[in-house]
């Protein structure tokens, strides 16, 4: 999991640090960057996958979107501390990765890259890459692959080289690679039909006929435990069908009411019933990091308790870790105080800045008799905000 990330000029996030929990959930005021970690979190996924510029072809944007107004620095920078098990071992990486972003001429280079491993005999550095002098990479043996001079990379190296001998860094790639990002999520795409088989709902939704069709017995089996915890014994089934062309499937659920039953198509369904689906199904994908933005969009807050307790408890029981934005009050009464991140804005600089409630001295005594939903209820942004930043100024005094 993502222990703590490190982001420089990548739209409003400037020289911002966050540490995460395996259940985080991030508050803020609108344009307080909350939806930006999440952008920054995907653009890593896929960098060690594809070229930058395929990764903003896809999102419609370019170089001038993503880098920051408020730096002059073409230099880009991400660091994530990480622990990820290899070969049966935990290990504790950290992974530095920076890139010149040219707004004018739409184009991204890979600048510096490195991967560094700590145990407890000391810590090793086994990926280091720097424009335009080259650099290197240590395989499991010891020994040193080589990169030449004014090599020029367009992603991370990761995505460049067979890593079958190097598992640290195969597992750091592969870690990535299975992040998944629901900040598109989009009840339009998943009321379409979908084929093929799949491990994802996709980042819009627009899998999840196809992977409710893909589940195995027991998978299909805690689906349906968990759509009877949340909706009640009234949902009788979730499944996938056929529909027209052999191998396109459609989500249909079948509802009973006393002594009538009746079948509901996809292109039917609410928005709301739909994200309440994806939610449920996101639980039973192999487990990974995920992103949901907003999550109380289209919900009815009857289920914000339910909702909060299955994401979770999937954390916990499944290794997952789930990083999650929401507006809703309703919804933060039932989350932990220690997992909630507060994101705003320096006035001074305008920079996002994120904090931990929980480690707030006055916000911590208030949070004693006051749910989390109840504080953001009793106090605006700027009186959160000014006791922010009059600790963060103790803190600076008092170094």
């Amino acid at each position: 999991m993502i222990k703590s990330l490190y982001i420089d000029n990548f739209k409003a996030l400037n020289d911002f640090s966050m540490d995460l929990d395996p259940f985080t959930v991030v508050v803020g005021n609108n344009m307080s960057g909350k939806s930006t970690v999440l952008q920054a979190l995907d653009f890593l996924s896929n960098i060690v996958k594809e070229d930058f510029t395929v990764f903003l072809d896809r999102r419609g944007w370019k170089v001038a979107d993503i880098k920051s107004q408020m730096q002059k620095s073409q230099k880009m920078t991400f660091a994530c501390d990480l622990e990820l098990m290899v070969e049966g071992e935990m290990v504790s990486v950290q992974w530095k990765i920076e890139i010149l972003a040219y707004a004018l001429k739409n184009m991204m280079e890979l600048s510096r890259e490195e991967i560094r491993v700590q145990r407890e005999e000391g810590e090793d550095i086994i990926l280091n890459y720097a424009q335009p002098s080259g650099g290197y990479m240590i395989d499991k043996m010891g020994k040193c692959t080589a990169f030449p001079e004014k090599l020029l990379f367009r992603s991370s190296v990761m995505k460049m080289f067979d890593l079958d001998n190097y598992p640290v860094i195969q597992a750091l790639k592969v870690f990535f690679e299975k992040l998944e990002s629901f900040e598109l999520l989009s009840p339009d795409k998943m009321r379409l039909s979908s084929r093929g088989d799949t491990n994802t709902i996709g980042n819009a939704g627009e899998k999840l006929p196809s992977f409710v069709k893909s589940m195995n017995q027991i998978q299909k089996e805690d689906f349906e435990s968990k759509i009877e915890e949340l909706l009640g014994k009234r949902i009788v089934s979730v499944d996938a069908k056929t529909k027209g062309k052999p191998g396109w499937t459609e989500l249909i659920t079948e509802e009973r009411y006393g002594a009538k039953t009746m079948k509901i198509k996809s292109k039917n369904m609410s928005d709301g019933m739909l994200r309440l689906l994806a939610f449920l199904a996101i639980c039973e994908m192999d487990p990974c990091t995920m992103l949901l933005d907003e999550i109380e969009n289209g919900i009815n807050l009857d289920y914000a308790e339910q909702i909060v307790h299955i994401l979770d408890e999937n954390c916990k029981s499944k290794n997952n870790q789930l990083i999650v934005t929401t507006h809703s009050p309703i919804f933060l009464d039932y989350v932990q105080k220690e997992n909630i991140r507060y994101l705003y804005r320096e006035p001074a600089s305008g920079n996002c800045k994120c904090s931990s409630l929980a480690q707030n001295t006055e916000l911590n005594e208030k949070l004693q008799y006051l749910y989390p939903g109840e504080l953001f209820m009793n106090m605006c942004n700027k009186d959160i905000v000014d006791l922010l930043l009059k600790q963060e100024g103790q803190n600076r005094g008092a170094i």
